[in-house]
């Protein structure tokens, strides 16, 4: 099921099968999201939750139970119910009960509301915890980001622009043991302000900022139109996109919560960034792209 919102100045669409942002355009028809394709990458803006990336060999200890988590979790392909409607948001539940089992042991309900007002777009998960003791979690979004937005225009023409100067660099990933390397912490790749992409920079998969300095950074063109996401309310934030050139997207992904990284064991308990949740109680987290021309 396909869902429209719109403002005076903007819509956007929303499928309920992952509750996945499919569309966000602006009054001059302007695409900003990933159109999916299957040839390159059949997603455009996944939730993850309640892992981010990969769990090594496929799943990870929770209370001495081995569970088989799939990367970034189940909710991608998971349909989830229409709570609320209105002609500038919309809202999307689903619960413990809606994924496979083995999968998660904790009780809980995860929420997911859009809002639009002119051209910015609002994004906002809750967590509620409905189990009879603390729940832990990772929580992440990874919308995809058309890159470039013309056909007269390249990927390299693109830049990330930073709110803030960045103090550190980057961790990459290790595409033999699928983890972050976490030994090695590579430099900013620009001028603490601004990355020039390449398709080079991602040759190993995503680039994640564990340090971040600031939760706001703009993807723009030369001309400075793009779009501006900001996201509080999370620790860290990634990069990626494929190496392809037919990958005319980038994805930025603010998460709470990572791939497997190279100085963590298999217990859950032990991810970083990991959230933590006590009987009865919510959290919410939102993500807000903003259209700039």
């Amino acid at each position: 099921m396909i869902l429209e919102i719109k403002s005076d100045k903007a819509s956007a669409k929303i499928d309920s099968l992952g509750a996945q942002l499919i569309s966000f355009q602006d009054s001059q028809d302007t695409e900003y999201i990933w159109q999916r394709n299957p040839q390159v990458w059949k997603n455009c803006s996944p939730i993850l939750f309640p892992i981010v990336g990969n769990c090594r060999n496929t799943g990870t200890c929770i209370d001495g139970t081995f569970y088989q988590i799939p990367k970034h979790g189940p909710c991608k392909s998971t349909e989830f119910q229409l709570i609320e409607q209105a002609d500038d948001s919309v809202a999307f539940s689903l619960t413990h009960e809606d994924f496979p089992e083995q999968c998660y042991p904790y009780k809980f309900q995860l929420q997911v509301r859009y809002s639009i007002t002119e051209t910015i777009l609002n994004l906002t998960l809750t967590v509620k915890n409905l189990d009879t003791d603390s729940i832990f979690y990772c929580i992440g979004l990874h919308p995809g980001i058309r890159c470039p937005l013309s056909s007269e225009e390249t990927f390299e023409d693109y830049r990330l622009s930073f709110s803030q100067p960045q103090t550190y660099g980057y961790r990459r990933h290790d595409l033999e043991n699928l983890q972050f390397d976490m030994e090695r912490e590579i430099p900013f790749p620009g001028d603490a302000t601004s990355i020039p992409l390449n398709r080079e920079l991602f040759s190993s998969d995503a680039i994640w900022f564990d340090r971040p300095c600031g939760h706001e950074v703009s993807l723009l063109n030369p001309a400075g139109k793009g779009l501006k996401a900001s996201y509080p309310d999370f620790d860290t934030v990634a990069f990626w996109t494929q190496v392809s050139k037919d990958a005319a997207f980038l994805c930025i992904e603010p998460w709470n919560g990572s791939a497997v990284c190279s100085d963590e064991d298999d217990l859950f308990e032990h991810k970083n960034h990991l959230q933590r949740l006590v009987t009865s109680a919510s959290k919410s987290y939102t993500m807000t792209l903003e259209i700039l021309n």
